[in-house]
């Protein structure tokens, strides 16, 4: 499982960073990409990857602010000719999405050679994709925005091999159909699968913020504790407290201080204000934790499994 920061910036592109998209990779677990939100010029960034518009089956918008979905009608059209054909893609996000993207093609005269369903959300929503289950929340912005935290299910541990040798059953398939049963038998006995497995592996979670003030409340809190990585906005990053809350932004050393003891592992903030020159950023960063880091475009970070 990967994070990919495809857009960093915040509101306006800047020569190195475009407006926002982020992919959570999730290739390796269910072949496919999650997809969340699609700032312009995303179709491009997408280009200097290896990333598979037809392996991008969800989208989730955050909000509808242009820098977050102004990418979104022309990447979908190019995925019909990017080995899209037939495959159905389902977009979630606020209401007023479906409004706008269905205006736009009608406009436009565009027409897709695959379905697209759009689930328009809201707080509390509770969305299951395969092994993934994605909980949003609302946040605190100038117009409707969401989190969305994303926790793989739980699995099962690893057969004991040397276990099920040592009551007479070898190695072949018949070792992944106990792995998926509750029971087995075994020259007339019954055993509890369980007793030949190691601990159950914990499911991952990963939490991306759309656009927000920094969040107290415990209810948000319970979302974030124990993530494995938190993906925060910070607009604002030189101690302008009162400038990002008046502009529904937040401020970096603000949201790490709200967040202290929620046991996240680490803590990657994007949506950088272009007032800040990459100079500035690159000697900004050593200061910082060693879990926290800022992305820029194309930035990617691995999310290990747990042990």
């Amino acid at each position: 499982m990967y994070i990919n920061i495809l857009g960093s910036a915040a509101g306006l592109p800047s020569k190195k960073r475009h407006t926002q998209a982020i992919i959570l990779d999730m290739v390796d677990e269910l072949n496919e990409y999650f997809l969340i939100d699609v700032g312009e010029a995303f179709q491009h960034r997408l280009l200097n990857t290896s990333i598979k518009p037809s392996k991008i089956n969800h989208i989730f918008i955050t909000h509808l602010h242009g820098d977050h979905i102004y990418g979104l009608p022309g990447f979908l059209s190019s995925r019909a000719h990017q080995g899209g054909e037939g495959k159905p893609l389902k977009i979630y996000g606020p209401k007023g999405l479906s409004e706008w993207l269905t205006t736009t093609f009608q406009v436009s005269e565009t027409i897709l050679n695959y379905p697209v369903e759009i689930v328009e959300i809201e707080d509390g929503s509770f969305i299951s994709i395969k092994d993934v289950t994605i909980e949003v929340k609302t946040l605190d912005h100038n117009i409707e925005s969401f989190l969305y935290v994303f926790k793989e299910n739980d699995q099962k541990g690893a057969l004991n091999v040397l276990k099920l040798k040592e009551i007479g059953i070898r190695p072949g398939p018949i070792y992944s159909e106990i792995k998926d049963s509750d029971t087995f038998v075994h020259d007339g006995i019954i055993y509890d699968t369980n007793d030949f497995l190691g601990p159950v592996i914990k499911g991952r979670k990963v939490c991306i913020h759309g656009d927000t003030r920094p969040l107290q409340s415990e209810v948000y809190f319970d979302l974030l504790k124990d993530a494995d990585c938190v993906v925060h906005e910070a607009t604002f990053l030189d101690h302008e407290y009162e400038k990002a809350y008046s502009y529904y932004h937040s401020e970096i050393h603000d949201v790490l201080s709200i967040q202290k003891d929620l046991r996240v592992k680490h803590y990657i903030f994007t949506h950088i204000s272009n007032r800040y020159e990459e100079e500035f950023i690159s000697n900004f960063i050593k200061t910082l934790p060693s879990n926290v880091s800022i992305a820029h475009d194309y930035f990617k970070y691995e999310i290990a499994r747990k042990k």
